[in-house]
């Protein structure tokens, strides 16, 4: 019974959020919110990706590689060998999913910081990588005009078709992580989270569920950057780079890490934020910190944790 629910629950949420989505680029009032909107549908997917690793208990720094990874990949694939964009996405998603096993195979032995210093080395690394290696990358010039995404004959390159697409990716990888999250392997996860030690004590291999959350979530991270790439049409490796990998955390942190609509709250709102203070010259950044600040002291459990909040304080009354 509780799986038909969640079933009924999720074919709803579908069919609602398709309906509204159908309507919000012909309300948008021009291009540029309509490129908002797809940017923060790809954060949406990136802050999904992290929260997946976050939910073993481990918090990458390097997330931001495997963006870079996929992008890169899937903008090779169609410019060099002639692969069709919307394959070399699949292929870059699912490749970028096998690196990410092998590399956590090595290095999700560590815990703390020391497996944040790893992954802050391994997105260093990434950047000089795609910086020197000139003959693939082009260097820091990047990799200009890389092809739209088609199905039959039928192109995503224009911003307001893009949106439908990357909203879909976006509902489909909400749902992969609404479903992970009821599942056996969302409940290992959990226990591994909340208490690694007494996960393997009660006979649980943590270290298979890591390095499976982690090649899922850095998986889904290189289908946004691939996604990415071929929406902007540009690659560098400037285009992913610690900073972003920041910004991930930043999103995960201010919507709430406990749930997977944290991630998707923390997109929605720090995407956006930079580009609408734009016309606040020399302040954004100074507005942006303070707000941050303030959602921070205020909510430690992140923008997803106010309905309980306003809850406590009016019990209290």
């Amino acid at each position: 019974m509780i799986g038909k629910t969640g079933l009924t629950v999720r074919l709803g949420l579908v069919i609602a959020a398709s309906v509204v989505a159908a309507f919000v680029p012909g309300l948008l009032p021009n291009l540029f919110y309509v490129h908002i909107a797809n940017l923060t549908l790809l954060s949406g997917i990136f802050a999904l990706s992290l929260w997946i690793i976050y939910s073993v208990g481990q918090l990458s720094f390097g997330h931001a590689a495997f963006a870079g990874l996929g992008a890169y990949m899937s903008a090779l694939l169609s410019m060099r060998l002639g692969v069709p964009p919307a394959i070399g996405v699949i292929i870059a998603c699912l490749a970028t999913a096998g690196m990410a096993a092998l590399l956590g195979a090595v290095i999700l032995r560590l815990r703390g910081v020391y497996f944040v210093l790893v992954t802050f080395l391994f997105g260093q690394m990434f950047t000089l990588l795609a910086l020197n290696w000139s003959d693939l990358t082009n260097g820091a010039n990047g990799l200009i005009s890389i092809p739209a995404i088609t199905v039959g004959g039928f192109s995503f390159g224009p911003r307001p078709v893009f949106f439908y697409l990357a909203f879909a990716v976006f509902l489909a990888v909400l749902l992969f992580a609404w479903g992970l999250k009821r599942s056996t392997f969302g409940r290992a996860f959990d226990s591994i989270h909340q208490n690694i030690d007494l996960a393997e004590s009660c006979g649980i291999d943590t270290a298979r569920y890591q390095v499976i959350a982690f090649a899922i979530g850095s998986g889904i991270a290189g289908l946004g950057g691939a996604l990415t790439a071929h929406y902007i049409r540009f690659v560098s490796p400037d285009t992913f780079t610690f900073h972003n990998s920041v910004a991930f955390i930043t999103m995960l942190v201010v919507g709430g890490r406990s749930l997977f609509w944290g991630a998707v709250i923390g997109a929605a709102v720090i995407t956006p934020l930079p580009e609408l203070l734009r016309d606040f010259e020399g302040l954004q950044h100074i507005i942006y910190g303070a707000i941050l600040i303030l959602v921070l002291r205020t909510l430690p459990g992140g923008l997803i944790s106010i309905p309980s909040v306003l809850r406590r304080k009016g019990g209290g009354r």
